[in-house]
């Protein structure tokens, strides 16, 4: 067996034994009765498998903004131990998920610049991912300014967008627009690596699985622009990432809508449609991690290709920790097991 099908068996192997760890209905029940944040530490501590992401946490002094950066450790180290793995096409993947997180970070530190709160990235910031990333996250506790992050990022790949969008003075930061430039750039890189593949087989599914997650992404985006900002096409267009399945009179149709609701109606006309039928969801927000956890689910059990099976369980990882994340917002402010529950993507 040559040493690429071996590094392929490998990942396929890891990414389903480490999917097996993931928290169970059980687990699940078990933190929404869990009755204040320190209980919910302590079982995930000490009953699942976000147990070496906890280490040195104590469970009796423990709030949100501590606890939501150990437990993403987790996510991080699952992601590198799988890269250890990757070749080829599925390097280039875990890399495209590493530049996803660190655009993350960047817009996190950018967010609280914009609202002169910048000197609390020091609190949420992952420690132990800096030395896995190829920006310093040590550089993004100094920043004050929009200047001070573009300097921090000199010499990355992701400094030619903060140049592009510096606002001149008196004028407002362009978050959005940098965070879909940002994630435009992510896309556009291993969009080409995948045309560059050799294997057509290969080649169509990797495209096709990484195009409809961004059309997931793509719709959620509008409903969200149309729901919250009451933004019209010409502002939606521009902050959305052209490389999904969509055809883009389709997206134009879309962007065009004049409720939430014509959204919906056109997605269904499309290959989305049929999906769509079968998600259960308790709200709109949910629909895109909806979406994109029956889709990963389904390729993690099936696909036998390990590019896929990676970044399926990356993303289902992803909806997890979400879905603690809300389990201990839902804990602090009182609320019941079932309410907690409606907050839940599975």
């Amino acid at each position: 067996m040559s040493s690429s099908a071996m590094a392929s068996n490998a990942i396929l192997a890891k990414a389903r034994a480490m999917y097996g760890k993931c928290l169970t209905d059980s687990d699940y029940k078990q933190l929404m009765d869990c009755r204040n944040v320190s209980e919910v530490a302590s079982y995930l501590k000490s009953r699942t498998s976000y147990k070496s992401a906890l280490t040195g946490l104590d469970e009796n002094d423990v709030h949100r903004g501590q606890l939501e950066p150990m437990l993403k450790q987790n996510i991080y180290f699952d992601v590198f131990a799988l890269s250890r793995y990757a070749k080829d096409k599925a390097l280039v993947f875990s890399d495209f998920i590493i530049s996803e997180m660190e655009i993350e970070q960047i817009m996190r530190c950018l967010m609280l610049v914009n609202i002169g709160r910048s000197d609390e990235y020091v609190y949420t910031m992952p420690l132990s991912l800096d030395k896995f990333r190829k920006i310093s996250l040590k550089k993004l506790t100094g920043v004050r300014t929009y200047d001070d992050l573009a300097d921090a990022l000199y010499g990355s790949k992701y400094h030619a967008v903060l140049q592009k969008h510096r606002p001149k003075d008196g004028e407002r930061i362009n978050i959005a627009q940098i965070e879909a430039d940002l994630n435009n750039q992510n896309y556009a890189t291993v969009m080409k690596t995948i045309e560059n593949g050799k294997n057509k087989s290969d080649r169509d599914e990797l495209r096709d699985v990484l195009a409809a997650m961004l059309d997931f992404r793509n719709i959620s985006s509008i409903i969200r622009l149309k729901k919250y900002y009451k933004y019209d096409q010409s502002r939606i267009k521009p902050l959305l990432i052209p490389y999904g399945r969509l055809a883009g009179r389709t997206l134009d149709e879309l962007c065009a809508a004049e409720s939430v609701q014509e959204v919906f109606e056109i997605s269904r006309s499309t290959y989305l449609g049929r999906l769509m039928s079968k998600l259960r969801y308790n709200d709109q927000s949910q629909m895109t991690s909806s979406m994109i956890s029956m889709y990963c689910r389904h390729h993690l059990r099936l696909s036998p290709n390990p590019t896929i099976v990676m970044v399926s369980y990356i993303y289902l990882k992803e909806i997890e920790l979400k879905n603690i994340i809300n389990i201990i917002e839902a804990t602090r402010y009182g609320l019941s097991a079932e309410e907690k529950a409606k907050l839940l993507v599975r």
